[in-house]
């Protein structure tokens, strides 16, 4: 954890008001139950963002800030601490507010901004609550994995039901009709398959690793429901026929097998029954994918259409999406444009190529170097490198009491390596849906790492 006078300072500052309103919160009977409250509008956020519209998720994440900043003021003993990489996400917040007061169309890019402020408080605020509650923290994983597992159903009932295509989202010209995929959306708002691979990539972590706590539990019947439940989300990732999913699925897999691998290393080293397991485990998965591409050619050649780049007219659009975003960007690399997409179109208008309109770069890197500049890209790298190296120092100590707590990290890691690789060619990450499953693991992760840092000191 960092140490901060100014973090010194404000805590002082919490600790005195704690003090005038201590009585007041034993006789209030919503003060005394705070922390309920905060956990109720947490899995309010998440549920929502199954079916509302992105206003209206906000209000229940904004409830939550809110709270917390109530709960600072009263609960005696609540305190805010950082870790490098919430300095890091500071520095990005901060690069990001000056570039909003610095953009051309201001008023467009602080409307922009304010969702960055929603989600990155969110996070903070999270951090906050799963630090001295950290027992909740399956609760959440089993919440977004029923969640995720709901969707998953949904989107393959609409790919076998043959579900109305809303948008012409595949290129049917080097293809048969009948090879094209009914590529499902769920119910997420607003109905888009590229949002859907995005939610799911986010939420199978979850499920995985909730699966995983019923395997450290020995549950040994939940183990395997979860097992069931991670397929079928696995297969909806492959309906969804979005090529960035497929590729970020393929980033959770291998990412399973290196945790894993790394945990049964260093926690398991003389278990060879376990290692043989493991490795059966690894060909099994291999297998499944295998049997997957040849059983069903509409998914192979979907994916092979990634390789066919300017014959396929939706990688030829991104491609001119990426070249008129990369000259915005070599205009304004320093500060950048400003946020939001209200802002992006607008200055769009002027690089880009007649007929190919967009909404973002497809490319969260791209779109963050466009939006706040070049110094707001290192800083958001610099928090998922930080975070990332914790995380595997964490997974190399040897000790099986803290299964349950790698599991967690281990969730956090997967949602990076699934949500990062698809966001290299889909900005859907700047969606709420996606925004607030991925904070709220990185924030329960935060918890755990600086509950160890803090008995280790």
């Amino acid at each position: 954890m960092l140490e901060s006078k100014i973090l010194d300072i404000k805590n002082a500052f919490y600790g005195f008001f704690q003090k005038k309103f201590e009585e007041l919160t034993k006789n209030s009977l919503i003060l005394s139950k705070i922390d309920e409250i905060i956990l109720f509008f947490i899995s309010l956020t998440l549920i929502s963002s199954t079916f509302f519209e992105s206003e209206k998720i906000a209000v229940f994440a904004i409830i939550t800030i809110l709270l917390t900043i109530v709960k600072l003021f009263t609960k005696r003993g609540a305190k805010v601490k950082m870790t490098s990489w919430d300095a890091a996400i500071l520095v990005y917040f901060v690069i990001c507010f000056i570039s909003t007061i610095n953009s051309t169309l201001l008023p467009q890019s602080i409307h922009g901004f304010l969702k960055t402020v929603i989600y990155i408080i969110y996070y903070y605020c999270a951090v906050n609550y799963f630090q001295t509650n950290q027992n909740k923290i399956k609760y959440i994983f089993a919440l977004v994995g029923i969640l995720c597992s709901a969707e998953a159903l949904i989107a393959v009932y609409q790919n076998f039901a043959g579900v109305e295509q809303i948008s012409t989202w595949q290129d049917s010209n080097y293809i048969n009709p009948e090879d094209a995929i009914a590529r499902a959306y769920g119910t997420l708002k607003p109905y888009n398959p590229n949002l859907l691979g995005g939610y799911l990539l986010a939420g199978i972590p979850y499920l995985i690793g909730i699966t995983a706590i019923f395997l450290v539990k020995k549950i040994r019947k939940l183990f395997w429901i979860g097992c069931a439940l991670s397929l079928i989300c696995a297969l909806a990732v492959f309906v969804t026929g979005s090529r960035g999913a497929y590729l970020g699925l393929g980033a959770i897999l291998a990412g399973i097998v290196v945790v894993a691998g790394l945990i049964i290393k260093t926690d398991f080293s003389r278990q060879e029954k376990l290692k043989t397991l493991y490795k059966r485990a690894v060909a099994a998965i291999g297998g499944l994918l295998v049997l997957v591409l040849i059983a069903v050619p509409k998914i192979t050649k979907r994916l092979l259409s990634i390789f066919l780049l300017r014959g396929d007219s939706s990688t030829s659009f991104r491609m001119n999406v990426y070249h008129s975003s990369w000259q915005m960007f070599c205009d304004n690399w320093l500060l950048g444009i400003g946020a939001g997409n209200q802002t992006f179109r607008e200055i769009y208008g002027l690089y880009m190529i007649t007929g190919f309109d967009a909404l973002s770069t497809y490319s969260v890197p791209l779109e963050i170097a466009v939006e706040a500049g070049i110094f707001a890209l290192i800083a958001f790298a610099a928090f998922l490198i930080l975070f990332l190296i914790d995380a595997f120092k964490f997974l190399l100590q040897n000790n099986s009491n803290d299964l349950a707590d790698k599991v967690i990290v281990s969730a956090a890691i997967l949602v990076i390596l699934g949500v990062m690789i698809h966001g290299m060619f889909d900005t859907i990450f700047f969606r709420p849906q996606v925004q607030f499953l991925f904070w709220t693991v990185i924030a329960m992760s935060s918890s755990v790492l600086m509950t160890k840092e803090s008995k280790e000191n």
